[in-house]
């Protein structure tokens, strides 16, 4: 009998993982063409998230059908096309278009990043919010996918779920097919006192698991709500704030030939 495939998620996850190690850094930088390199692997990342979880799901029975789903719910959704998009231009066309300011926060200044002028429209829900943030907010839906797709596969996304009674009578295997998979003898578990739960406990010691914890703590990231005009006291923050605003107004206005 052929080997047991045992499908996995933990590359996609690792992918959801690497995008926020790359979200971390772009908030702490301020230097706008530093800036543009960690969007630039945060987007590549978040693109793969996708990629990979075709890749590793293929053939899963019923999810064709189930992807086909996320898609549409994608496609209807401007900040994620927006951001798909936006993977495309950096990587084929060029730099992505920001606009920096800076405010005050606790005597502190920060930088603060907005999306303007570039070659595609941007969305109502990401116009005029701070770039860290919307990329925040992306990560998280992504993540929520990917834990969507965990939740309606629990055995083709997770070998340790796999293999338990429960999943290999779903997968139609035996306990001697995921042995041979692993590399090991059929039936080297087998001893006189050994239950099937106890054989396939043995088993998963040798596959790695899915950190399910961490898909949920992604999943959870919401935006951290951050006032432009923080020091309502601060002339500066305010008169940054409001010229920022209106900049992006006009090159917005401009790529859409309305002036």
């Amino acid at each position: 009998m052929p080997r047991v495939r045992l499908r996995s998620l933990l590359l996609v996850e690792e992918r959801l993982l690497e995008a926020e190690h790359f979200l971390r850094r772009l908030r702490l930088q301020s230097e706008m063409t530093r800036f543009g390199f960690e969007l630039n692997a945060f987007l590549s990342s978040c693109r793969s998230v996708t990629y990979l979880l075709q890749k590793e799901m293929s053939g899963a029975p019923g999810f064709e059908n189930w992807w086909a789903r996320q898609q549409e719910k994608l496609k209807v959704n401007s900040a994620a096309r927006f951001f798909a998009k936006l993977r495309n231009f950096s990587v084929h066309e060029g730099r992505v278009s920001l606009l920096g300011s800076t405010t005050h926060r606790n005597g502190v200044l920060r930088w603060s990043y907005r999306f303007a002028g570039g070659k595609e429209p941007i969305p109502t829900e990401l116009l005029h919010r701070d770039v860290a943030e919307c990329c925040r907010e992306h990560l998280a839906k992504l993540a929520a996918i990917v834990l969507g797709c965990s939740e309606e596969f629990p055995f083709a996304a997770c070998p340790k779920r796999a293999l338990t009674p429960t999943g290999i009578q779903f997968l139609g295997v035996t306990i001697e097919d995921i042995e041979e998979t692993l590399g090991f003898p059929r039936g080297c578990t087998t001893v006189p006192v050994s239950s099937d739960a106890r054989r396939l406990k043995e088993l998963r010691r040798h596959v790695d698991g899915v950190n399910f914890r961490a898909l949920r703590r992604l999943s959870r990231m919401r935006p951290v709500r951050i006032n432009d005009a923080a020091d309502a006291s601060n002339s500066g923050d305010v008169f940054a704030n409001f010229l920022t605003a209106s900049i992006v107004e006009h090159l917005e206005a401009r790529r859409r030939g309305r002036c």
